[in-house]
């Protein structure tokens, strides 16, 4: 699953990478901050973590979920569709059987250096298109930071 514009490695940005650029601009309330980080976590502990991405992702490797074998994880990243949903970011899902040259393979995902790139989508402005991390986000969201919404009180 993924947004429909194309990221700083040239492909279009994965359905994590989108929530995480509305989350950097701010633009999350503290619940779908929760909801992401939750979900995130789930698969940081549930998936292996493709060794391209420990060097920051040098290869420009980019993860694709096995259909057979991934069927049952797809339904925990419709949260994160809403949300795109919420902040009008269109989420998508596209089949391929060679999605490009394969550097890393697991139960789940494989790993490909794609065939071809594009040019990165011009973003707006004050919304960072910038490397994640693979660890737990939790600790920089507004929760954490101790960052509540507050309401004003009339009476």
């Amino acid at each position: 699953m993924h947004a429909p514009y194309v990221g700083r490695i040239g492909v279009p940005v994965g359905i994590f990478v989108a929530v995480d650029h509305l989350r950097r601009a701010d633009l999350l309330t503290v619940d779908e901050e929760e909801i992401y980080f939750d979900i995130d976590d789930w698969f940081i502990e549930h998936l292996p973590n493709p060794d391209f991405y420990d060097d920051g992702n040098s290869l420009g490797a980019v993860t694709w979920f096995r259909t057979a074998s991934s069927a049952d994880l797809l339904p925990q990243l419709a949260p994160l569709a809403a949300i795109l949903a919420s902040h009008h970011v269109a989420c998508l899902t596209s089949f391929r059987d060679d999605p490009g040259r394969v550097v890393y393979e697991d139960r789940f995902q494989i790993g490909v250096v794609p065939y071809e790139r594009l040019d990165p989508t011009p973003i707006p402005h004050g919304r960072p298109m910038a490397a994640s991390t693979s660890a737990s986000k939790r600790s920089l969201g507004k929760r954490a930071r101790g960052i509540e919404t507050c309401r004003r009180l009339s009476g």
